[in-house]
This record gives structure tokens, C-alpha cells and sequence, in this order.
């Protein structure tokens, strides 16, 4: 399949006017890294997410994994989904290793499958950025379908200015070309 552009309609929270997407499917990933449990419903992810993201970086637990991929990126990866967004959730920020045959102590590996997703990229301010995004999809009828998805953090996203990271969302390819 090729990417494809689309444009969900827009939701206005935090002064979103229009949201692009791609579709792609991915290759499968595995990725090393600090996890939490937590969930959007009870305001827990607003602590939860920054502390985990503490943890890992004033830990250096990206130099402390074993067998990282040679593309250096960061992953944020939402996966063992309760329900959907307003369930509990694991949430990890790690990197992608080639092999996970050694886990490092307080470290966990998530395994995504290959799978069809909706690109979106954040740009601008972080992590407010981000969260746009988030707040966006969470207002959409986006077939979701809830088993991984992650925010890439790339070479773009260390730029001193104009930062980017792309938020993956898991989606039902079929339900999604029956809403074109």
C-alpha cells in the first residue's frame, strides 16, 4: 500500500485547526526501556509520563540498553491497552534494539508487531506540541484499534528550533478506507 495523506476533521482544542495524517504500515520494532502503567482517565498520565521520561533520561538508561538499533531515536510506545484511550495503558520510553536477549535491571522490551498505522507529525513547542496532537486524535472517530502505538523521536526532534516527532497511531485499515 502506498502512504497516503489524509485530513481528519478538525477538533478544536488547543488551537488545532486541521490535522494531517499518512498511512503506513511499519515493520515490526522491538523496543528497550522504562515502563509505567497508567491511564488519561484519572489525570494519572499527566505525572506518570513526565516522571517516567525523567527516570529514563537522568538515569542515562539509553547508554545502559543493550543492542541498540544504529538509528538513533527515542520511542515512546502505549501498549496493553485496558480499553481504549481512557483506560489504563503500559507507557515506555526507550530505544529500538536489534535483539533483546539481555534486559538490563528496571528495564522492560516491548515487542510491536508490523502493522498498519496513522502517521502524525507534532511540530513546534514540545511537549505541547505533542499533546495537540494527542488531544486531537482522542476527539476523532480514527479506527483505532488499541495494541501499540508510539511517538518517534528522531534527528528532528533535537533541533534547537522547528522540532518534530511523529505520533504512530495503531488503525483498522479497512474501517479507515471505508471513511474516505
Amino acid at each position: 500500500m502506498k502512504n497516503r495523506r489524509y485530513n481528519i476533521p478538525p477538533v478544536d482544542i488547543l488551537g488545532m485547526d486541521d490535522l494531517a495524517f499518512t498511512v503506513k504500515k511499519m515493520p515490526g520494532k522491538i523496543v528497550m526501556g522504562v515502563q509505567r502503567r497508567t491511564s488519561n482517565a484519572d489525570g494519572r498520565s499527566n505525572t506518570d509520563i513526565p516522571a517516567c521520561w525523567q527516570d529514563f533520561l537522568s538515569r542515562n538508561m539509553a547508554s545502559k540498553i543493550p543492542h541498540r538499533a544504529k538509528t538513533p531515536a527515542m520511542f515512546a510506545v502505549y501498549s496493553d491497552y485496558e480499553s481504549d484511550w481512557t483506560g489504563e495503558y503500559a507507557y515506555m520510553i526507550g530505544s529500538e534494539v536489534t535483539k533483546a536477549d539481555m534486559i538490563p535491571a528496571g528495564m522492560a522490551v516491548v515487542r510491536i508487531p508490523a502493522q498498519t498505522y496513522a502517521v502524525f507529525t507534532a511540530a513546534g513547542p514540545m511537549p505541547d506540541s505533542i499533546l495537540g496532537v494527542w488531544a486531537s486524535i482522542w476527539g476523532t472517530k480514527l479506527p483505532r484499534i488499541y495494541t501499540f502505538d508510539f511517538e518517534q523521536y528522531d534527528a528532528r526532534f533535537t533541533r534547537p528550533e522547528n522540532k518534530e516527532a511523529d505520533v504512530c497511531i495503531a488503525v483498522n485499515e479497512k474501517q479507515l478506507k471505508k471513511m474516505q
